[in-house]
């Protein structure tokens, strides 16, 4: 029993970097992200979002972006 408490607190975790995209906001960016990386990756756990950007076009924003590291958890 003891063991197998040790195992299920010891967790390891991975991050990933994705750049999200939307053409309606930052939110919709990050969401975009998450979304994708959940298609083949089990167990994510977070994001952080590490910067927030925009293709501008004609001095009009086209495109929101955002660069998000997804963690999960290895599992063993």
């Amino acid at each position: 029993l003891t063991q197998l408490l040790v195992r299920r607190y010891i967790m390891v975790y991975k991050k990933i970097n994705l750049i999200g995209t939307s053409k309606k906001d930052f939110t919709g960016a990050v969401k975009a992200a998450v979304d994708a990386a959940a298609k083949t990756v089990r167990g994510i756990r977070w994001v952080e979002v590490s910067s927030l950007g925009a293709k501008v076009e004609k001095n009009k924003v086209v495109e929101y972006q955002a660069d998000v590291k997804v963690v999960f958890e290895i599992e063993r």
